[in-house]
């Protein structure tokens, strides 16, 4: 391996990021409705299931931020967060709040369960663990260092595949696992897995991703295979 490829990837282990991953199921389930779900949410006692194009949307992930092993900065002032998903279609190309809407809240104060909405999803608790080791994929660490290098060496190139994890399915912080090309990861904060127990998938086996501005806003896109 050429120094210059050897540095770029010493460069890169020094940039790899924390994140929290979610495991579906496998324990009893708890009694408080205020921890993480798959396909169960909580609101404040006014709020109604938001809809879309005149239907119910249901809860797909729900986050209560102190179970979090690894909390990302832009949800440190967060308790508790809702990600909410229409039954009908993916909403590919549309904004926060039209197809898809995520409830954030301060406190846990005052949340109780929202009404069930009849979908074909399972719930499940979500168990966390925390990683240390989250790289980010091709396009995405060329973000983080020059592959230049990289790139013209064989055996650098296979280190940068073989040597590093990247995790996929659900989780919290870390890099956005990209599937067809590189998905930006600045303002990057979550992502959910296609979830085979709760029986969710993006298209073919795909991964949304779930972006918040400093200011706030949320966006969002997708990729499958």
């Amino acid at each position: 391996m050429n120094p210059a490829a050897r540095a770029q990837l010493d460069r890169l282990r020094q940039a790899l990021r924390s994140a929290s991953l979610a495991t579906a199921g496998g324990f009893r389930p708890p009694q408080d409705p205020l921890t993480s779900w798959f396909a169960r949410g909580v609101g404040l006692p006014h709020e109604t299931l938001p809809e879309f194009e005149g239907a119910a949307m249901f809860p797909l992930l729900q986050i209560r931020v102190s179970e979090l092993p690894f909390v990302p900065p832009q949800l440190r002032d967060v308790a508790l967060l809702v990600l909410f998903q229409n039954r009908s279609r993916h909403p590919f190309d549309l904004p926060h709040g039209e197809g898809w809407l995520i409830r954030e809240y301060a406190r846990l104060d005052g949340l109780v369960a929202l009404p069930e909405v009849a979908h074909p999803f399972r719930p499940f608790p979500i168990r966390w663990m925390r990683v240390d080791d989250d790289a980010p994929g091709w396009e995405g660490a060329w973000e983080v260092v020059d592959l230049a290098a990289v790139n013209d060496d064989e055996a650098a190139s296979d280190a940068f595949f073989d040597d590093f994890l990247r995790h996929m399915g659900t989780k919290v912080g870390g890099y956005p696992y990209e599937i067809q090309h590189g998905v930006g990861h600045h303002d990057f904060v979550f992502q959910v897995g296609s979830e085979e127990k709760v029986g969710w998938m993006w298209g073919d086996n795909g991964i949304g991703y779930f972006h918040r501005s400093p200011d706030g806003q949320w966006r969002w896109e997708c990729q499958f295979y």
